[in-house]
């Protein structure tokens, strides 16, 4: 759990000067996360200068890198809510109440993500980054510097040094969201006390898009994310502003080995994504297929997350793969408890990043391990009938009993009393109550058809045993 209470991060004031020995503060990262972080630095109090290694992407006509949209889940919403940002956002974003279905034949329907109103927000990467600098950038006390790269950290003398000014620059705090390959990180791998793994998933994900029709309108229906999940892999789309819709192809590396020529790839959608193909276009299908490439995603978990005054957030401590769409929320979330720390310790940022350490490395670990998981059930479980009972039962039972059962992904999605850990905790004494339920109604129904077999001799009591284990381990699959 963690050691954050969460009316304590709800009732803190921002307007607390901030303390410590130094109120410097240098955030490696213009990203999401890092942008996030220094406008809630720069509400305490603190003097903050950020350092990114592009080009001001507001000034770019094309933006280099992953484009590939996020949904803002309710962590996320709170985050921004803390530096006074979520309702701009959110008028850049489509709500989505559910999964859209789309079988191989080219049959859909809705698995809806909660109840009643409950939904995620689709909006661009590309977007949202550039709202969060422009309001980092309204701070007096926020300097960006684009353009830098990080060369050196000295974690030892919390000092930092950069391709483009010459020279050591010390700061009383670093706080680096410099993504999944941190250059900072390496320098934590050189404590004996650090802890660090990495997983390459076996799938690569290539970048597809649907145009508006020609009347300007969507080609699909809006407020859903839509998926063909097919087994090892499957292909996503949600929805954009202007009506597009940013598809993403997930698959094995075998998958793209069939993309070699145009044949190739007509004789994959055809196969498994047939109804996808007038939305694409053919002709849009070859040319973003055989012209673009598939890039890998990485899973990784480091403690702890803090060494002296210098400290890593956001994907540099927990990059994970993006099945729960959770990778910027949780990110966010890193802000948002470090937040709550800072006014637990009076304003003493380099007291809090210490703390923090300990209450959020669990968190993020369990996080990490969900997003693996719900890759397996977005490519494949999501189409199962089981799946879509267990659901029913989740979001019956919630209805009747919201306090005390509460489902894994609402617990994550659209709420934060629990933490990711808790979260997982929860999940495990329901199955474990459900599983008591099943495993007496099974016994009720094997001894009903034992004693059918005794009444009618072509009854294979042995078939019997067989079933029932059978139907206990569907269940208990998803």
């Amino acid at each position: 759990a963690s050691l954050v209470s969460w009316d304590d991060v709800e009732s803190f004031t921002n307007d607390e000067t901030a303390k410590g020995s130094d109120s410097r503060v240098a955030v490696i990262g213009a990203g999401l996360v890092g942008s996030l972080t220094a406008s809630m630095l720069a509400k305490r109090g603190y003097e903050v200068d950020v350092y990114e290694y592009r080009s001001d992407i507001r000034k770019q006509d094309a933006i280099q890198g992953r484009s590939i949209n996020m949904t803002i889940a309710q962590r996320g919403l709170d985050s921004l809510e803390m530096i006074g940002i979520k309702d701009t956002v959110l008028k850049q974003s489509i709500p989505l109440y559910a999964r859209m279905i789309h079988d191989p034949d080219g049959t859909t329907y809705p698995v809806p993500y909660g109840v009643g109103d409950q939904a995620v927000y689709s909006i661009s990467r590309t977007e949202i980054n550039k709202l969060l600098i422009s309001h980092a950038e309204k701070h007096p006390n926020v300097r960006l510097h684009f353009e830098h790269k990080l060369q050196n950290v000295n974690i030892k003398a919390t000092t930092v040094e950069f391709s483009k000014d010459l020279g050591t620059k010390e700061f009383g705090t670093i706080i680096s969201a410099d993504g999944s390959f941190s250059k900072t990180r390496t320098q934590f791998l050189r404590d004996t006390n650090f802890s660090f793994s990495q997983e390459y998933i076996d799938a690569l994900y290539m970048e597809l898009s649907i145009l508006p029709d020609e009347n300007g309108q969507s080609k699909l229906p809006v407020n859903y994310l839509h998926i063909w999940p097919r087994g090892h892999y499957m292909l996503i789309g949600l929805p954009n502003l202007d009506m597009s819709w940013t598809l993403t192809l997930f698959g094995p590396k075998r998958i793209y080995s069939e993309f070699k020529s145009a044949e190739g790839v007509m004789t994959v959608f055809r196969r498994d994504f047939a109804d996808a193909i007038p939305l694409i276009e053919e002709k849009r299908i070859l040319r973003l297929c055989l012209g673009g490439k598939g890039y890998p995603m990485v899973s990784i978990k480091c403690s702890p997350h803090v060494l002296n005054n210098t400290m890593l957030i956001g994907d540099a401590s927990h990059a994970m793969v993006p099945f729960y769409g959770e990778g910027m929320n949780c990110g966010f979330e890193d802000a948002l408890v470090l937040n709550g720390l800072i006014g637990e310790h009076g304003g003493d940022l380099q007291s809090a990043i210490k703390a923090y350490s300990t209450a959020r490395c669990d968190d993020v670990s369990a996080m990490c391990d969900l997003a693996m998981y719900n890759y397996i059930e977005m490519r494949d479980l999501v189409r199962s009938p089981f799946f879509r009972l267990r659901k029913a039962v989740d979001n019956m039972l919630h209805a009747i009993a919201p306090n005390t059962w509460i489902p894994l992904y609402t617990s994550i999605r659209f709420q934060r009393r629990l933490s990711y850990r808790e979260c997982v905790n929860n999940k495990k004494w329901q199955d474990e109550l459900i599983e008591k339920f099943v495993n007496t109604s099974l016994v009720l129904l094997a001894s009903g058809l034992i004693g059918a077999a005794f009444c009618c001799p072509k009854f294979n009591t042995e078939r019997i045993a067989i079933i029932t284990d059978q139907l206990k381990e569907l269940f208990f699959q998803y």
